[in-house]
């Protein structure tokens, strides 16, 4: 999984930088749903099944893309072939 995650990065990123932009973006989306849904609860809303799954698909999803936009971007600004080598490391 690793592998797949750092050729991705890769061949997404070998030629531009990652945008701050897109972890701003994905992080505020986090925020605001996680401050809706958190109000929600502490309102006595208790959700069934179905509001569950989507909630935590409107939190979890843009923080874990988040943060792993965060770690591309991160690791990216090491060095100009950083993700290479990232990529060669986890394909051993």
């Amino acid at each position: 999984m690793r592998a797949a995650f750092w050729r991705f990065a890769h061949q997404h990123y070998h030629r531009r930088q990652p945008s701050l932009l897109v972890d701003v973006a994905a992080f505020t989306w986090f925020a605001f749903f996680a401050m809706a849904y958190g109000a929600a609860l502490l309102a006595d809303w208790r959700p069934n099944v179905s509001e569950a799954l989507v909630g935590m698909l409107f939190v979890g999803g843009p923080f874990t893309f988040g943060m792993l936009h965060r770690r591309i971007r991160i690791e990216a600004s090491k060095a100009p072939d950083a993700l290479y080598r990232k990529r060669l490391l986890t394909n051993r």
